[in-house]
């Protein structure tokens, strides 16, 4: 039996790509799970999908951006199952696009998607992850421990969730409560076919990645993992940790130069 079994697990951004996937791999271990999104089809389709590892699913629609809805979602959650074990914060927005070209509301709507609505959710989830001493995970991205141009906005928010992150981790080691992040690289989800231009609109053609598109099923082994072990932090691909490492020692001058080549200005 996993030790998993009959926790219950409520995941942002669960109709599709990490979430989703994610929520069906718990539910494959013995977790109960809630899934909170905007798309109230494409949320009973992955509930649909959860049940059928003989465990209870709930469709908790929500907008990420607003607290009392996510709030709703958390009670929710806890009026079904009675308690909450383990909250995974994947709902996201990317955006490629340089800053100095950036609409200023498409910028603001970016944080609003990926730090607020991380933070909503981990504020109003907090109260019953401590009776429960059980998970807060943030799946943030390898852009929110590297400037990487052209990721600027989409960067800045995952630093941001991670800053939030570990200071929580530390807040919040008394209750026990397990505080992890989650930084993957391009992964192969519908976020790929949305990502965001500088007016805030989806690319009609989104831009190449420079570097390898990992398998969803990788970013939620790495997930897993990290809940099971109650670690800090897990990457992907793991030999990032080498990188960033190097990185600093270089004091960011090779980066810097590479970076830049491989990321150059897009055309609008």
């Amino acid at each position: 039996m996993s030790a998993l079994h009959g926790k219950v697990v409520l995941i942002t951004g669960g109709s599709s790509g990490i979430g989703r996937a994610t929520g069906e791999r718990l539910a494959s271990m013995g977790c109960h799970v809630a899934l909170l999104g905007r798309n109230r089809e494409a949320l009973d389709d992955a509930v649909r999908a959860v049940e059928t590892h003989g465990v209870q699913g709930l469709a908790t629609p929500a907008d990420v951006t607003d607290s009392e809805q996510v709030k709703a979602a958390v009670d929710a959650t806890v009026a079904k199952f009675g308690r909450l074990d383990i909250l995974v914060c994947s709902a996201g927005l990317s955006m490629r696009a340089y800053f100095e070209r950036s609409k200023l509301d498409a910028c603001e709507q970016v944080m609003r998607v990926n730090f607020f609505g991380s933070m909503y959710a981990t504020w109003h989830a907090i109260p019953h992850v401590k009776k429960t001493h059980g998970s807060l995970v943030a799946v943030s991205s390898l852009t929110g421990k590297r400037g990487i141009p052209s990721y600027a906005l989409y960067g800045a928010s995952k630093f941001a969730v991670t800053g939030l992150y570990e200071a929580l981790r530390v807040e919040l080691r008394r209750d026990k409560v397990h505080v992890g992040v989650v930084s993957p690289a391009f992964v192969d989800t519908p976020l790929r076919t949305n990502v965001l231009g500088p007016d805030g609109k989806p690319w009609e053609t989104p831009p190449a990645p420079p570097f390898r598109v990992w398998p969803v099923r990788k970013c939620v082994d790495r997930i897993i993992r990290l809940i099971v072990g109650r670690k800090r932090e897990a990457l992907l691909p793991g030999f990032a940790g080498m990188l960033l490492g190097f990185d600093k020692l270089t004091n960011g001058f090779v980066g810097d130069r590479m970076l830049a080549r491989r990321f150059p200005p897009e055309k609008s």
